[in-house]
Formats: C-alpha cells, sequence, structure tokens
C-alpha cells in the first residue's frame, strides 16, 4: 500500500455512490420539542466490575449484530462479554488468553457470538463466548491498534505498529523506527492472506456499509480511504488538525463521523465530502462516535483523567 494524498474526479465519483445505501428507508421523525415525552422515563444501567482493580479502563466496546450482548476489552488483559439484561458481574462471561491489555474487540457480523479481539500482545484471538473458548490465535509481529470486521463475514483486518531501535558500534541509540502495517486475516483459516505497509500511523479503522471501502483514521488527522478488496487509494480528507482518533459511518453510508484529539466530532456528507457539522462542547479528546440506528442521533465518548463525557446529539431540527 502506497501513501496517497489525493483522489481522483473518477475515484471521487465512484466512492459517492458506494458509500451511500439509499435504499434504506427514512424513519418519520418527531418535532425536538417532544423529546422530552420520549426519553424523560428512561433510566440509564450502570455494570459494576467490582472483581477487578478500580485503575481498570475500557479500551473499546461492541454490540453485537443483534444487540443482544455487549463485549469491552479491557486494560488488565480480559474481554468481558456482558448481557444487558443482566447486569451482575458473575452474569457476564470472561474471554482469557491476552498477555497485554486488549486494544479493540469486534464482533462477526454473520454470527451473533462470534468475536475477534487484538491486543499489544501482537496476537490477534477469535473467540466463541459461549463456550468461553479460543477458537483460534494469530501473530502480526507486532501491537495491534485496532481491528475491523469485513461484513460478509470472511476476512478482519488489523492495523499494527513494529517498534524497531537502531544501535552503533558502542550499543548507543541512533534512531527508534516506527513500522506500521495493515494485515489482513482469513477468518476461515485463521492466517494472514496480506500485509502492506502503512503511510502513517493508525489510530482507528472500519469498512464501508458493503465492504467495498476500507476507512483509516490517522495520526496525522486525515482520513484515508481504500477501495478494497484491491486496497487501490480512492480519496482522503483532511478531518482534523491533529490526531483523527474514532470514525463510523451512519446505516446508510450517508454521513462519517470523525472524532479527534481536539475534542471535536467532525460530521462528513460523503456524497460530496464536504463537513456540513461540527459538535463541540467535549472537553477532551474524543476517543468514540457511533450512530443511532436509523442515522439521526450522534452519540460521542471521550475519557481522560479529569474529564469523562458523553455527547448525545441530534443531527436534525427533528428526532
Amino acid at each position: 500500500m502506497r501513501s496517497y494524498n489525493g483522489s481522483s474526479n473518477t475515484a471521487y465519483t465512484a466512492k459517492r455512490t458506494r458509500l451511500a445505501t439509499p435504499s434504506l428507508p427514512f424513519r418519520p421523525l418527531t418535532p425536538a420539542a417532544l423529546a422530552p415525552y420520549y426519553f424523560s422515563g428512561l433510566k440509564g444501567r450502570t455494570y459494576h466490575d467490582t472483581t477487578r482493580n478500580a485503575s481498570v479502563s475500557i479500551r473499546d466496546m461492541n454490540w453485537n449484530p443483534p444487540g443482544n450482548r455487549i463485549a469491552c476489552a479491557l486494560s488488565d488483559k480480559l474481554v468481558r462479554v456482558w448481557n444487558p439484561d443482566k447486569p451482575e458481574i458473575r452474569m457476564s462471561t470472561e474471554l482469557k488468553g491476552h498477555t497485554a491489555p486488549v486494544s479493540a474487540v469486534a464482533w462477526d457480523p454473520t454470527h451473533s457470538d462470534m468475536l475477534a479481539s487484538c491486543s499489544i500482545d501482537t496476537s490477534v484471538r477469535f473467540w466463541d463466548y459461549r463456550i468461553k473458548s479460543c477458537m483460534g490465535v494469530v501473530t502480526t509481529g507486532g501491537e495491534n491498534i485496532a481491528l475491523a470486521w469485513h461484513p460478509d463475514g470472511e476476512t478482519v483486518a488489523v492495523a499494527t505498529k513494529v517498534h524497531s531501535i537502531r544501535r552503533g558500534r558502542k550499543g548507543k541509540l541512533i534512531v527508534a523506527l516506527q513500522d506500521d502495517k495493515l494485515h489482513f486475516i482469513s477468518v476461515l483459516t485463521r492466517t494472514i492472506t496480506a500485509t502492506n505497509s502503512l503511510p502513517t500511523s493508525v489510530h482507528s479503522l472500519i469498512f464501508s456499509n458493503s465492504g467495498d471501502t476500507l476507512l483509516l483514521s490517522t495520526a496525522e488527522g486525515r482520513v484515508l480511504l481504500y477501495d478494497f478488496p484491491s486496497l487501490t487509494p480512492s480519496h482522503s480528507i483532511d478531518a482534523h488538525a491533529s490526531a483523527a482518533l474514532c470514525l463510523e459511518l451512519d446505516q446508510r453510508g450517508v454521513h462519517l463521523a470523525v472524532g479527534g484529539s481536539d475534542a471535536v466530532v467532525g460530521i462528513w456528507d460523503t456524497s460530496e465530502w464536504i463537513c456540513t457539522r461540527t459538535l463541540r462542547g467535549m472537553e477532551a479528546p474524543v476517543k468514540s462516535v457511533s450512530f443511532s440506528y436509523d442515522g439521526s442521533y450522534i452519540c460521542a465518548g471521550s475519557d481522560e483523567k479529569e474529564s469523562h463525557d458523553i455527547q448525545i446529539v441530534s443531527l436534525h431540527k427533528h428526532v
């Protein structure tokens, strides 16, 4: 994979038709003034992990396709799967095997009980949470940062960084190098089928809803788009002045949300690749973004020592 700094008009036009899914129906919207009527009676539910140290943090979390289980990647080397209807810790499932903090988790989009996790211990693990069993391990040779499961369920993409140090004759440090890689893993054989060099460090990656585009958020604040499986660069956007930490498409592929270390979320129109709105008000880097099922709401979260914020914002005058 080579670095990419722009896109041709041909690639740009093709990309517009791929990301959007206009066939999905739009839900009738209710005036925003009536929101308290619908939401005032709702209450949050807290899930307490009383068995772990208070310093343990959640690195990533992901709902399974039916929405009846949620997996959490934890800094204490565990993957924990929760049943939303049973908040007691004894009713959750611990998946053990990683030897370092878990970076990310992703569910198989074609199977409600299978998931994958990656860690800075260089491993990617495939799990069947029903039997608390690791079904396979793939070693990438570097610190795994993020992963995404292709919509067809056959491929997992993993972003990895490898540190190397060069020393002189007397053992003095000359330079520390970082090599960023993108690996593709076959779910069937649990082997790496392709490895590509990345032009910069990646914080997160997702596939488009159709699976024919791979999107990566980078440390430079850009979002890179590649055709899949050819990995031909197709477009890029300058999403943030600093690092772009997370990104997500809505269910129709009409909007792309990108959260950055500047505590801002940018909402991009994928038909013209124009930033139509910025969401401000967070007090720390935005580390997670998520759309509601119909794209009417977006939720953004940040987690710093002095700031633990979650904001839910309507993208319309109606909700």
